[in-house]
């Protein structure tokens, strides 16, 4: 959490900038009506001159931001320096390695899982989203955190 330099009294702003600045790329968000995303938090895609996050309009603005911060976290595990990671807890592997943004669509608990490093890159993605959501003091209560989690 240190290495993303985010001041003490860090807001979504602050983290959507240092996420800016490690990933190399402008991001902009957008909430989309009517998209049946269903288990999907949200949609990252590479423009011209931007990263997009899109997630759905429909949520609420706690679970909006829940959502934008789980996308945030997939671009930290794909843009973190190699040091980040040891060989206890290596950076997952991807069907295309040359492409930060490709994930195969597969949630942790799907029954046609069969991915390891997917998962593993999805569990690691809530781990961090929990932990980012408690630096910006974003849980309104442990009972929340314990639902997401």
């Amino acid at each position: 959490m240190g290495r993303l330099a985010l001041p003490p009294s860090a807001d979504f702003g602050d983290l959507s900038h240092a996420v800016e600045v490690l990933y190399g790329r402008r991001l902009r968000f957008k909430e989309i009506g009517g998209a049946a995303l269903h288990a999907t938090t949200g949609i990252v895609f590479d423009a011209p001159t931007f990263t997009g996050i899109m997630v759905a309009a429909e949520d609420s603005e706690y679970y909006s931001l829940l959502s934008r911060v789980h996308e945030l976290g997939h671009l930290i595990i794909r843009s973190a320096p190699d040091d980040w990671f040891s060989p206890e807890l290596p950076r997952p592997k991807q069907p295309q390695q040359q492409s930060r943004l490709f994930l195969r669509l597969c949630p942790r608990n799907s029954t046609e899982s069969t991915d390891a490093d997917t998962v593993q890159e999805e569990v690691l993605v809530e781990e961090l989203a929990r932990a980012l959501m408690r630096r910006l003091r974003a849980f309104e209560s442990s009972a929340e955190e314990d639902h997401f989690a």
